[in-house]
């Protein structure tokens, strides 16, 4: 599938953001800050997904409709050996439960999983992106 110049322009930004977040994410676990950490991996995931949607026509700033449509979209494998809806999902159940609990600190090997899941989602959009 062709992709128009705005699509290309909004797969950019989202690209730029998911970037930023995961950056922002390692930063904050080398400061041992982890719950923080772990949020920016989400951020990251979040705005990795939304690379994807553009494609399709679906993007969406709604939280609840991102993981409607990863579901969707790459359940149960998605379109490569990664599993993007499992990873997003157990990484908003982490996020909601920080949210929900304001004590709840999330471990140092919680965090380090997360970013590098959301590292790994990114990386497999980008060589998909290089694809096409």
């Amino acid at each position: 599938m062709a992709i128009d110049p705005s699509q290309r322009k909004k797969i950019a930004f989202r690209l730029q953001q998911s970037e930023e977040k995961l950056r922002l994410s390692t930063l904050m676990l080398r400061k041992s800050h982890f719950n923080d950490s772990l949020l920016y991996s989400y951020l990251s995931l979040f705005y990795s997904i939304r690379i994807l949607l553009v494609e399709k026509g679906e993007d969406s700033d709604d939280y609840n409709r991102i993981h409607e449509l990863t579901e969707k979209y790459f359940n149960p494998t998605g379109w490569t050996g990664v599993h993007i809806s499992d990873i997003m999902k157990e990484a908003k159940e982490f996020k909601d439960k920080i949210e929900e609990n304001p004590g709840m600190k999330v471990t140092k090997s919680e965090a380090e999983k997360f970013n590098k899941n959301a590292a790994m989602v990114l990386e497999e959009i980008k060589s998909q992106l290089k694809m096409q």
